[in-house]
Protein backbone atom coordinates (compact mmCIF):
# COMPACT_ATOMS: atom_id res chain seq x y z
CA UNK A 1 0.00 0.00 0.00
CA UNK A 2 2.84 2.37 0.46
CA UNK A 3 3.60 2.28 -3.18
CA UNK A 4 0.59 3.69 -3.99
CA UNK A 5 1.20 6.79 -1.80
CA UNK A 6 4.95 7.15 -1.84
CA UNK A 7 6.91 10.42 -2.90
CA UNK A 8 6.53 10.30 -6.52
CA UNK A 9 3.27 10.41 -6.45
CA UNK A 10 2.83 13.17 -3.96
CA UNK A 11 5.01 15.09 -5.99
CA UNK A 12 3.06 14.47 -9.01
CA UNK A 13 -0.01 15.93 -7.81
CA UNK A 14 1.48 18.63 -6.21
CA UNK A 15 2.82 19.45 -9.59
CA UNK A 16 -0.48 19.75 -11.06
CA UNK A 17 -2.10 21.55 -8.70
CA UNK A 18 1.12 24.05 -9.07
CA UNK A 19 0.05 23.90 -13.01
CA UNK A 20 -3.39 24.50 -12.16
CA UNK A 21 -2.84 27.59 -10.28
CA UNK A 22 -0.14 28.70 -12.63
CA UNK A 23 -2.56 28.58 -15.74
CA UNK A 24 -5.09 30.61 -13.46
CA UNK A 25 -2.63 33.12 -12.68
CA UNK A 26 -1.90 33.52 -16.50
CA UNK A 27 -5.29 33.53 -16.97
CA UNK A 28 -5.65 36.28 -15.04
CA UNK A 29 -2.73 38.92 -16.47
CA UNK A 30 -4.45 38.22 -19.94
CA UNK A 31 -7.98 39.12 -18.32
CA UNK A 32 -6.14 42.31 -17.18
CA UNK A 33 -4.75 43.11 -20.22
CA UNK A 34 -6.45 46.07 -20.31
CA UNK A 35 -6.71 47.52 -16.89
CA UNK A 36 -4.82 50.20 -16.29
CA UNK A 37 -1.44 50.12 -13.69
CA UNK A 38 -2.11 46.48 -13.73
CA UNK A 39 1.20 44.25 -13.46
CA UNK A 40 1.13 40.61 -14.06
CA UNK A 41 1.88 37.88 -11.50
CA UNK A 42 3.72 34.88 -11.84
CA UNK A 43 4.39 31.94 -9.75
CA UNK A 44 7.85 30.12 -8.87
CA UNK A 45 8.22 26.59 -8.42
CA UNK A 46 11.04 24.70 -10.20
CA UNK A 47 13.64 25.65 -6.86
CA UNK A 48 10.85 24.57 -4.03
CA UNK A 49 10.39 21.54 -6.16
CA UNK A 50 14.27 20.66 -6.85
CA UNK A 51 14.97 21.02 -2.76
CA UNK A 52 11.87 19.11 -1.79
CA UNK A 53 13.25 16.24 -4.36
CA UNK A 54 16.87 16.60 -3.20
CA UNK A 55 14.89 16.27 0.40
CA UNK A 56 15.47 19.64 1.73
CA UNK A 57 12.24 19.80 3.30
CA UNK A 58 11.55 22.89 5.80
CA UNK A 59 11.26 22.35 9.35
CA UNK A 60 8.64 19.86 10.49
CA UNK A 61 6.69 20.08 13.45
CA UNK A 62 7.84 17.51 16.27
CA UNK A 63 5.47 14.31 17.03
CA UNK A 64 5.28 15.19 21.00
CA UNK A 65 3.06 12.03 21.90
CA UNK A 66 2.91 8.29 20.37
CA UNK A 67 -0.40 8.95 20.09
CA UNK A 68 -0.10 12.25 18.17
CA UNK A 69 -0.70 11.13 14.45
CA UNK A 70 2.36 12.10 12.27
CA UNK A 71 3.38 14.53 10.40
CA UNK A 72 2.50 14.31 6.69
CA UNK A 73 5.69 15.82 4.41
CA UNK A 74 4.97 18.99 3.66
CA UNK A 75 4.83 19.57 -0.23
CA UNK A 76 6.69 22.86 -1.78
CA UNK A 77 4.77 25.86 -2.74
CA UNK A 78 5.39 28.48 -5.20
CA UNK A 79 6.41 31.78 -4.87
CA UNK A 80 3.80 34.88 -6.17
CA UNK A 81 5.90 37.15 -7.44
CA UNK A 82 5.25 40.31 -10.05
CA UNK A 83 6.64 39.59 -13.58
CA UNK A 84 8.34 42.60 -14.45
CA UNK A 85 8.68 40.82 -18.69
CA UNK A 86 7.92 44.72 -20.31
CA UNK A 87 7.64 48.47 -19.69
CA UNK A 88 4.56 49.51 -18.77
CA UNK A 89 2.44 51.10 -21.37
CA UNK A 90 0.83 54.70 -21.07
CA UNK A 91 -2.29 54.04 -18.64
CA UNK A 92 0.83 51.91 -16.76
CA UNK A 93 -0.24 48.21 -17.73
CA UNK A 94 2.91 45.53 -17.90
CA UNK A 95 0.87 42.89 -19.76
CA UNK A 96 2.66 41.34 -22.77
CA UNK A 97 0.31 39.06 -24.84
CA UNK A 98 3.37 37.31 -26.68
CA UNK A 99 4.72 36.82 -23.57
CA UNK A 100 1.64 35.60 -21.29
CA UNK A 101 0.59 33.32 -24.16
CA UNK A 102 3.85 31.78 -24.94
CA UNK A 103 3.97 31.10 -20.67
CA UNK A 104 0.80 29.33 -20.91
CA UNK A 105 1.75 27.34 -23.88
CA UNK A 106 5.23 26.21 -21.58
CA UNK A 107 2.58 25.60 -19.31
CA UNK A 108 0.41 23.56 -20.79
CA UNK A 109 2.62 20.99 -22.39
CA UNK A 110 4.42 21.05 -18.39
CA UNK A 111 1.11 19.64 -17.92
CA UNK A 112 0.52 17.45 -20.02
CA UNK A 113 4.16 15.88 -19.86
CA UNK A 114 2.99 15.11 -15.95
CA UNK A 115 -0.47 13.36 -16.25
CA UNK A 116 1.27 11.65 -18.71
CA UNK A 117 3.71 10.11 -16.36
CA UNK A 118 0.96 10.23 -13.72
CA UNK A 119 -1.00 8.01 -16.02
CA UNK A 120 1.30 5.54 -16.75
CA UNK A 121 2.70 5.18 -13.36
CA UNK A 122 -0.65 4.20 -12.39
CA UNK A 123 -0.61 2.02 -15.38
CA UNK A 124 2.40 0.08 -14.36
CA UNK A 125 0.24 -0.17 -10.94
CA UNK A 126 -2.70 -1.96 -12.05
CA UNK A 127 -0.76 -4.11 -14.09
CA UNK A 128 1.27 -5.45 -10.91
CA UNK A 129 -2.10 -5.92 -9.51
CA UNK A 130 -3.56 -7.57 -12.29
CA UNK A 131 -1.00 -9.36 -14.11
CA UNK A 132 2.23 -9.35 -11.60
CA UNK A 133 0.70 -12.12 -9.60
Amino acid sequence: MKLLFDRLSSTLEHALDFRLERTNMISANLANVDTPGYTPVDIKFDEQLGDFLAGQNPPSVNQTDTRHLGATESAPRGDVEFDYFSLPDQDGNSVDLDHEMSKLAQNQLLYRATTKVYSKRMALIKYAIQEGG
